[in-house]
């Protein structure tokens, strides 16, 4: 076979994978397009399909669903409409959206670890993950603790154990409905802004709870989603292991909660 012959084989060879690729390109596209007319068709499913277009996703661009309080002359946030939020309010990522308060289900609070602050210096921090549940929306969300605001969050995990360890029945840290509202407060690095946690009770006493079992199940799930998500982040973010601080924790249900610190961390550090 002559130099031409082989040149010319090589080339049909080619030109008849590029013709068999566009063949499955174009039959893998009619697919497509049968099935995408088939949802346009039923209109009930094709909102479906809107409503939960980014679900499962949300972290492939390498946004997480932070939540975080908006502090002027610190904070870089803006809003979706091109505003700064308000001095103290609640600040979600996602959906560039704030909140002056906002009820919650706590999910779950990690355990601590060190991480490199914006300054370089390794910070004791913990993760929170909940469910933001105000204005009848279900928005998954991640929040780093530190500073001062650690220790309100470890009273309401000592609030929360008196739930989670209730008799006859047990209620899940993630059934209760939890408001968060933030405070002022001074530090030497200038006013800084505490985050309360408040359980909310019906008038006779009694926790507000989750009592739809398809919501519960919903807010199950998104225990394990979170969690999952919370960990890689740590992995991700703490200094090497024999650095990691451990808090003392105790726990909460299928939950863990920390409930006193061992002096790792600084009262004036201003967090996130």
């Amino acid at each position: 076979m002559t130099p031409q012959d082989k040149l010319k084989e090589v080339a049909d060879k080619l030109r008849k994978e590029k013709e068999e690729h566009m063949e499955a390109e174009a039959n893998e596209t009619a697919i497509v397009k049968n099935q995408l007319d088939m949802i346009r068709e039923n209109s009930e499913l094709a909102k479906m399909y809107e409503d939960n277009a980014r679900v499962g996703s949300e972290n492939v661009d390498g946004t997480l669903p932070t939540l975080s309080v908006y502090t002027v002359g610190k904070s870089k946030s803006i809003l979706a409409n091109g505003n700064k939020p308000d001095d103290g309010s609640f600040f979600y990522a996602p959906t560039k959206e704030q909140f002056k308060m906002m009820d919650i289900h706590v999910l779950t609070i990690s355990h601590g670890f060190k991480a490199p602050d914006m300054n370089g210096s390794d910070k004791f921090n913990q993760i929170m993950g909940g469910v933001i549940v105000s204005d009848g929306k279900q928005l998954p969300f991640i929040m780093f603790m530190r500073g001062i605001r650690l220790q309100p969050m470890w009273n309401f995990g000592k609030e929360a154990g008196k739930y989670t360890h209730a008799k006859p029945i047990s209620i899940p840290m993630f059934a209760l409905t939890v408001r968060l509202s933030t405070e002022s407060k001074p530090s030497k690095f200038g006013d800084n802004w505490l985050i309360n946690f408040e359980i909310l009770h019906n008038e006779d006493g009694s926790p507000i709870l989750v009592t739809d079992t398809g919501e519960f199940q919903f807010i199950r799930d998104m225990v394990d989603v979170i969690s999952e998500t919370i960990d890689k982040l740590i992995e991700s973010k703490s200094v090497d292991e024999e650095n990691v601080v451990t808090a003392k924790v105790t726990e909460v249900g299928s939950d863990t909660a920390v409930i006193e610190n061992q002096d790792v961390f600084d009262q004036d550090v201003i967090p996130f």
